[in-house]
């Protein structure tokens, strides 16, 4: 995906400008939500608290279970940004929470997948995740490592049939704005039964251990 073009101080300035507001927004928003709900414990376990909004259900799949019911041609769970992951803010260190010292704004704002049945019971599924990352004012030129997380769960029994965290780079030149886009094709399912016909794939930013200014640039 390319860079949008522009003079390098009126990206950087405008980029900034918009970050400044993101951060604000962000941190409100964080500050009412609640958690009160399965799927946000799922989502806190497995993105390190910082799914702290509802992530929408998909009910059970109402037809028949036979065993050739994952090896269906179509058949692929649904994909979901999970609530509250979907972007990330790192700050200077030293000044958490505080929109004049953001680095950088991650966010996720498209997602796909494709399935591929290995036998009845085992799923091989490819994940696709853009975005896009803007420094803030206290972002540099570099390279930004991205902390994606998808997941694999069972949405009423809560099992978690996959996780993993990604390390993406994504580079930032005099922009100081850049979009990302990659497909992780090592998603595999196993072991499923009749009762794992309620599968979805969560992807986001993994925030159990957000790093710190030094280890996020390094270049």
């Amino acid at each position: 995906m390319p860079l949008r073009s522009g003079s390098f101080l009126t990206t950087r300035s405008i980029a900034r400008a918009v970050v400044v507001v993101l951060a604000s927004a962000l941190l409100a928003a964080c500050a009412s939500t609640s958690d009160s709900g399965g799927s946000h414990k799922l989502g806190a376990r497995l993105f390190g608290g910082g799914a702290n909004k509802a992530t929408r259900g998909v009910a059970t799949v109402d037809q028949p279970f036979g065993p050739d019911f994952f090896l269906k041609s179509g058949y692929c769970p649904p994909v979901e940004i999970q609530g509250g992951a979907e972007s990330l803010v790192s700050y200077e260190r030293g000044h958490q929470d505080d929109p004049q010292f953001v680095q950088y704004q991650d966010s996720i704002t498209k997602t796909a997948r494709e399935c591929h049945p290995v036998d009845a019971h085992t799923l091989a599924i490819k994940v696709g995740i853009a975005g896009r990352v803007v420094a803030g004012p206290k972002g540099t030129t570099g390279t930004v490592t991205l902390p994606l997380r998808i997941a694999v769960a069972s949405q009423h029994s809560g099992k978690v049939f996959f996780t993993k965290e990604y390390k993406v780079p994504v580079a930032l030149t005099s922009n100081y704005a850049a979009e990302f886009s990659q497909v992780f094709d090592d998603v595999v399912v196993d072991n499923l039964t009749e009762q794992d016909r309620d599968l979805i794939i969560y992807v986001g930013f993994d925030q159990g251990k957000t790093p710190g200014a030094a280890s996020r640039v390094t270049g």
